[in-house]
C-alpha cells in the first residue's frame, strides 16, 4: 500500500465517539438478518417468495431493532455492571 493510500484509509475511519451508535447498527443489522430469515423460512419455507418476504421482514425488524437498541443499550449496560465485577487495574511491578 502506498503512503497516500494508507493516509486515505486512516482518514476514512469515524472517530471513536461514534462507536456507541455503530456497534448497535452493525449488531442489529446482522442479528435481524438471521432472525428474520429463520422466521420467514418457518412461514414461507423454500418457496419462490421466500427471498422477497425475507428482505421485507428483515428491513421492518431492523427498523425497529436499531432504535430499540439505542434506547435500551445504556440500561442493559447498567444491569450488566451490577452483575459483573469491575476488572482490577494491573498491579505495578516491583
Amino acid at each position: 500500500m502506498t503512503q497516500s493510500t494508507e493516509t486515505l484509509v486512516k482518514r476514512s475511519k469515524l472517530p471513536s465517539k461514534y462507536a456507541r451508535f455503530i456497534v448497535p447498527l452493525v449488531l442489529t443489522f446482522l442479528m435481524t438478518f438471521v432472525v428474520a430469515g429463520i422466521s420467514t423460512w418457518r412461514v414461507a419455507g423454500g418457496s419462490d417468495i421466500f427471498f422477497a418476504k425475507w428482505m421485507v421482514s428483515w428491513m421492518i425488524s431492523w427498523a425497529v431493532a436499531y432504535p430499540t437498541m439505542i434506547v435500551f443499550m445504556p440500561i442493559a449496560q447498567k444491569l450488566v455492571f451490577m452483575i459483573v465485577e469491575k476488572p482490577q487495574p494491573p498491579k505495578p511491578k516491583a
